[in-house]
């Protein structure tokens, strides 16, 4: 963060705004530059008083100079330029994203058809500008999680978590955030078609009604076969049960990139061949050892289980967790750990062994049979015996996780050790899994073998687009292709998919699908509790939901998905002793709470066989040998590419590099010198006798000797035009054998260089104290060096001849704050989608982002601290802090930034013309400027869609963070009708609400019961850049930290007498 002091943008400003003559006295903007110079000149450094060393980039961190020039001035290099040639159609192509509506949309969206009659009295929930909210679910890969949808005359507009619901509790993560978008992208399929001709649904329901007709009278429906999703849901595991008991002989088959099939492989030989999950309780975990698993972030319970473990790292609710993570990426829960282990993804095993046969019991056995499997490092000895010291001690207030990444064998002894530490009903306990069916590769090579074979007629596809997301070697792809398949003539393919993607092209049958927001369904959380998700609209291009086109399979009369649904949870409830009128009542009450209760999964009966893990562990086969190891993992923004055409995700920043529109081969520094690579570089990653030219970019905090690479990119369906031509394909390399790591890949330098847009590089920090975080040990008893950070932070700021600005009186009304704990904050960014979607955020794309032009309010700045090849992560959230003495606010020529009576720093849209003062003067870089007129050529269906509560801004205006007004102002409107004052749990702010961890809270700084004053209180409150004496009103708690004392380093002497 750069406060220097510029009166006025250097850049001609013509092309944007009419010069203004302001009649405000100049001394007023001089005082206030006089006093940001002042307090920069009295600044003092931060590493040799803190003794920590904050970078966001090893071109930071190692100071090379191209990046010091180019970082020095106070807006980056390009930012200040007029807008560049941007093609018509590039542009118009993200802004179609953005607004993500077409001008049919409109003909479509309409309310349910009713009966018309007048009101004798109009609820106020019907009244026009009243929100309405209606509880739903998404289900993602096999897992369901609740939602909480806000419509606007019948527009469903924002998503937040249902409060209800078990594993969101009211909160939501990017994708269920950005899940709307996807709703009305004009790039969804629109046509139901056979080859390339049109047709009806009814044409089709004849054609399957004649095939399963056939087929039940000649083999029972032999030569039919289903490959969809794993399936959590009620109703579609009934329906796929009452298909094959028309038909006996046909079958069904799962798969989806992203399972958990080691998970259950492991589960089922523990549990004697039951479908049997684990479910963990971080809230009772005081120590916790993680071997790759990023469980604060991956799917299916991480919004839990995100909240759960935060609730252990406020010191207010007692001592903290300690968490330990041994893995080779550098994940958000790696970003977490107090002690973060750099190893690689098959080395794993090793340690989890090591830590087994310390802790003793039945897990001693489990390591024994891993014995040759892999071989502990020398060097992790002690990394190793300070976990088990931990583990023992905690006992069954321990636990451990494996990743999903890793094999059975890891998963097995994970178990095991849990059990030997007495864990299991403690902080872990077993359940019947939601998705009982197998699941994974297995199932469809055993469709592979079917096809080849020739004992497939009909293939009916409902899964996500396979042919991109299989593995190359897989076969499935080759054998759907005319060109490379002979007798692909004999089979028909049906596929049912959101878009005209890359398996659409193979088959004979596509039936546009139906969005989860338009029809009826069902599924399961993580603990088995039944979500009920019902449609905000009407399909908008004509989809077919998949209730609907599995049950033409019945060769029944057709029934709409909400009728299916209902009769199959009326059978539900008539079979536990309900009486038909009961049901009604309580169908009720499902609809509207958005889950069915009671019905989480009974426990498992079985207990553990770790006999039979053994022989599990002991097939194991390790990767294959060799000097570099290749990782896949899923991408934090477009998950395996089913999000990959939406906008909002792709211009997310990445969690951990800050990259946008686009993916890399991530590298540790030590790797790259190793390869003669350099961040942007061109390399030739060769495995499996495949060859992908990449990009590579330099990532500090991964193991050495490994390349990681995300999936979910190089996208080339027919009408993804967002998606399209972003990242490369990484599934190309990938191997059903090891589909997620394995040795023996090269990596070699290649010619030509590759643009990637990143955030992080934006603004310096300039040495000062701006995230912060210590062990909690320091915190209680701070030495020397850290008393002088926490009084430069949070000390009182004496007057100077440059304090001359008044102070205003708020005794009378609210005064509006916000707190961020950064101990909660994991940087899942969900914060910053809510943001977008809640405030009419457009998107920008790749080339403006690199020249800074970046328009989200919030932003996540992700800190390193340490040694570039291990160092530790910091996660901040900023956003405009609302200064008591804002700095924009007395530079603007025309009055257009504004102190209201309650604190806000506002902005009126109408009255800025531009000059961008404001930008220059704020010290914190949280104001985004319209280079380019984002609302050009919209229609008034697109305006319809947009959050109706806040003004869409035009070309030459200034914008920022408001603290939600729009939600004060409703809230304030309701409390007065009412006749009383805003309460603290009525209002809250979008990133507020969305937040899995509640690092955020907001609320009125007058009361002292609300919890944003409690925290601002707390002794972790600290204020950015407090020296300047803008007086922010949103405060940054410390984050604190739990070090064992036996992996901590001895502090220097300069550290602990404080020396400047």
């Amino acid at each position: 963060m750069n406060t220097k002091r510029d009166g006025a943008p250097s850049q001609d400003t013509s092309s944007f705004a009419l010069p203004v003559v302001s009649d405000r006295p100049a001394a007023a903007a001089d005082a206030v530059g006089e006093a940001l110079e002042h307090a920069a000149a009295n600044a003092v450094s931060t590493e040799p008083g803190y003794g920590r060393s904050y970078w966001r980039s090893l071109e930071e961190k190692l100071g090379a100079s191209e990046y010091m020039e180019e970082t020095r001035p106070e807006f980056p290099v390009g930012a200040d330029l007029p807008p560049s040639g941007v093609a018509r159609r590039e542009f118009m192509q993200l802004l179609g994203a953005s607004l993500a509506l077409a001008g049919a949309t409109a003909c479509s969206t309409r309310p349910q058809d009713e009966r018309i009659l007048p009101y004798t009295k109009t609820p106020p929930e019907v009244s026009p500008g009243n929100p309405l909210h209606y509880a739903s679910g998404m289900t993602l890969a096999g897992h369901t999680s609740g939602l909480l949808i806000t419509a606007r005359e019948g527009r469903p507009i924002k998503i937040e978590g249902n409060p209800q619901h078990p594993v969101n509790q009211g909160a939501a993560g990017p994708w269920e955030q950005a899940f709307l978008l996807s709703l009305y992208d004009p790039s969804r399929a629109r046509v139901l078609r056979q080859g390339k001709s049109p047709r009806a649904l009814r044409v089709l329901a004849e054609d399957i009604s004649t095939l399963v007709g056939k087929a039940a009278a000649a083999d029972g429906g032999a030569r039919l076969r289903f490959l969809g999703e794993p399936t959590n849901s009620p109703l579609m595991g009934d329906l796929r049960n009452r298909v094959l008991k028309k038909l006996p002989n046909a079958r069904f088959y799962s798969y989806t990139a992203m399972t958990q099939d080691a998970e259950s492989e492991a589960a089922r030989a523990l549990f004697g061949g039951q479908a049997v999950s684990a479910v963990y309780d971080f809230s009772k975990a005081d120590v916790i050892l993680s071997l790759d698993a990023d469980f604060l972030e991956s799917r299916p319970a991480n919004l839990a289980y995100a909240r759960q473990f935060a609730d252990r790292r406020d010191p207010k609710n007692g001592p903290l967790n300690r968490l330990y993570v041994a893995e080779a990426r550098y994940s958000i829960t790696g970003g977490m750990a107090d002690h973060r282990l750099r190893v690689k993804s098959s080395e794993v095993l090793a340690v989890a062994a090591a830590v087994a046969q310390a802790v003793g019991g039945p897990a001693a056995s489990l390591a024994g049979a891993a014995a040759g499997k892999a071989q502990l490092r020398g060097d992790l000895n002690a990394w190793v015996q300070a976990v088990v010291g931990d583990l023992r001690t905690a006992g069954a207030r321990a636990v451990v996780v494996a990743g999903e990444r890793q094999p059975a064998a890891v998963h097995a002894l994970a178990h095991a050790i849990n059990a030997a530490l007495g864990a299991a009903g403690s902080t872990v306990r077993y359940v019947q899994a939601p998705i009982a069916e197998p699941t994974g590769l297995s199932q469809v090579r055993a469709l592979v073998e079917d096809i080849k074979a020739g004992r497939v007629d009909t293939l009916v596809i409902t899964t996500w687009n396979p042919v991109y997301s299989l593995p190359a070697d897989a076969g499935l792809a080759e054998l759907l292709d005319p060109a490379k398949n002979p007798n692909r003539a004999k089979m028909s393919v049906l596929y049912t998919g959101l878009y005209e993607d890359e398996t659409s092209q193979f088959v004979d049958w596509f039936v546009p699908a139906a969005h989860p927001l338009e029809t009826w369904s069902d599924g399961r959380a993580v603990d088995g509790t039944v979500a009920i998700a019902q449609p905000l609209i009407q399909p908008l291009f004509n989809g077919v939901p998949e209730s609907e086109l599995l049950a033409l399979f019945l060769d029944e009369p057709f029934r709409p998905a909400y009728q299916l649904l209902r009769e199959y949870w009326q059978g539900q409830a008539q079979a536990t002793a309900g009486a038909p009128a009961d049901f009604e009542s309580r169908w009720e009450v499902w609809v509207s709470e958005g889950i069915i209760a009671g019905t989480a999964s009974p426990a498992a009966t079985a207990t553990p066989d770790f006999g039979a893990a053994s022989a599990l562990v002991t097939g194991y086969t390790p990767p294959a040998a060799g000097e570099l190891e290749l990782n896949f993992v899923h991408d934090y923004k477009v998950f395996d590419g089913r999000f990959a055409n939406n906008a909002w995700l792709q211009e997310l920043p990445d969690l951990i590099t800050k990259m946008v529109w686009d993916n890399a081969a991530l590298v540790s520094p030590q790797t790259a010198t190793d390869n003669n690579l350099e961040p942007g570089s061109l390399a030739e990653l060769s495995y499996g006798g495949q060859t992908l030219t990449v990009p590579v970019w330099v990532t500090p905090g991964l193991a050495d000797g490994t390349v990681t690479v995300a999936l979910g990119y190089g996208r080339s369906g027919l009408h993804e035009s967002v998606a399209k031509g972003v990242g490369f394909n990484a599934n190309v390399l990938r191997r059903s054998a090891a589909p997620w790591f394995d040795g023996g890949a090269k990596l070699t330098q290649a010619r030509g260089s590759h643009k990637f847009s990143l955030t992080q590089t934006h603004w310096r920090m300039e040495g000062r104290p701006v995230a912060l975080d210590m062990p909690i040990a320091e915190l209680q008893k701070p030495s020397v060096a850290t008393q002088h950070v926490l009084h430069r932070v949070q000390g009182e700021l004496k007057p100077t001849i440059h304090d001359n600005l008044p102070d205003f009186d708020y005794s009378n009304g609210y005064k509006w704050g916000m707190a961020i704990d950064l101990s909660r904050c994991t940087g899942c960014s969900a914060c910053v989608v809510a943001c977008q979607a809640e405030n009419n955020i457009p998107v920008v794309g790749k080339e403006q982002v690199a020249r800074s032009r970046e328009m989200q309010w919030l932003r996540i700045d992700r800190y390193f601290e340490g040694p570039e090849n291990d160092p530790k992560m910091v996660m901040q959230p900023v956003m405009c802090v609302h200064c008591e003495k804002a700095p924009c606010e007395y530079v603007c020529p025309v009055n257009a930034t504004v102190h209201s009576d309650e604190g806000l720093n506002d902005m009126v849209y109408n009255r800025c013309v531009g000059t961008r003062y404001c930008s220059n003067n704020c010290p914190y870089k949280v104001r985004r400027f319209n280079y380019l007129h984002y609302t050009a050529d919209k229609t008034s269906t697109e305006k319809m869609l947009m959050n109706p509560d806040v003004t869409v801004r035009n070309r030459g205006v200034m914008e920022k963070c408001t603290y939600c007004v729009q939600r004060i102002e409703r809230v304030r409107i309701n409390a007065r009708v009412e006749k009383r004052l805003i309460q603290e749990k009525e209002l809250m702010t979008a990133c507020q609400q969305t937040c899995p961890t509640q690092a955020i809270v907001f609320g009125s700084l007058n009361d002292k019961q609300q919890r944003v004053t409690q925290l601002h209180e707390d002794e972790r409150a600290y204020k950015l850049l407090h020296e300047l004496g803008t007086r922010p009103r949103t405060a940054h708690l410390i984050r604190v930290r739990n070090p064992n004392p036996a992996l901590e380093p001895a502090k220097s002497a300069a550290a602990t007498e404080g020396s400047h």
